[in-house]
């Protein structure tokens, strides 16, 4: 896959959607995981760019808190 025109809004909706799809799952499958695809022996985090500051954090909070 791949995605074009990144945007923290955007990126909201893909959470959003992926937490739906495990909701239903017993609690112990209730797994997502967030890989970055840039940081291969870096260690792996979330954290703010220049581009969007804490967009994408923030995004990730908000799909959170609208799913639980």
């Amino acid at each position: 896959m791949i995605l074009t025109n990144p945007d923290p809004k955007y990126f909201y909706e893909l959470t959003k959607s992926a937490m739906e799809m495990v909701m239903d799952k017993p609690e112990e499958e209730r797994i997502i995981i967030l890989k970055s695809w840039n940081e291969w022996g870096e260690g792996n985090h979330m954290e703010p760019d220049q581009k969007y500051g804490k967009g994408y954090l923030e995004m990730l909070k908000k799909a959170l808190n609208d799913t639980t």
